[in-house]
């Protein structure tokens, strides 16, 4: 945490700038930039359950693989075949820490299959609104949502009964 209180503190200048450039410039291009990002944001949210599901899948494989062993203890107490399986949780660009290698081919596999299931079911729509149209009897009694045998009994009429 401290890394990043001191990335922000060496650069508070470049993101003030930046802030101060790109918010009048989201706000006039609001009715496509929000859409993209709200988008995005999605797509992001989506990927990041897929990654702590493979952690968790993953985690609870090697805790069932060493609890399940019958070999002799180590030291530690775990089992002298206890597998080293993992995927790193927060730093999962790092190619290294994902133990076997080919957990990296999966997630990037499940990335490509969630990106292409978000852009079929769930594609962008970009909304326009156009302008409001007036009609003539708008504002008037009965204008909107009135059945056309509609009458006003407030003011008396026909119907209205009487003592």
């Amino acid at each position: 945490m401290e890394v990043l209180v001191a990335h922000f503190r060496d650069y508070a200048l470049y993101y003030g700038i930046s802030l101060v450039v790109l918010v009048p410039l989201l706000y006039a291009t609001r009715k496509y930039s929000l859409p993209i990002i709200f988008y995005t944001l999605e797509t992001v949210i989506y990927l990041g359950l897929m990654h702590i599901a493979v952690w968790l899948l993953v985690t609870v494989t090697r805790w069932f693989a060493e609890n399940s062993s019958m070999r002799a203890l180590r030291e530690d107490g775990r089992p002298l075949d206890a597998p080293e399986w993992g995927t790193p949780l927060l730093e999962f660009w790092r190619r290294e820490a994902y133990d076997p290698q080919w957990l990296v081919y999966v997630e990037i596999v499940a990335i490509l299959l969630i990106i292409l299931l978000v852009w079929k079911f769930r594609p962008l729509r970009i909304k326009y609104k156009g302008k409001r149209r007036q009609f003539a009897n708008e504002g008037k009694p009965g204008a909107r949502g009135a059945s056309p045998n509609w009458r006003d009994y407030s003011k008396g009429g026909p119907a209205a009964p009487r003592k």
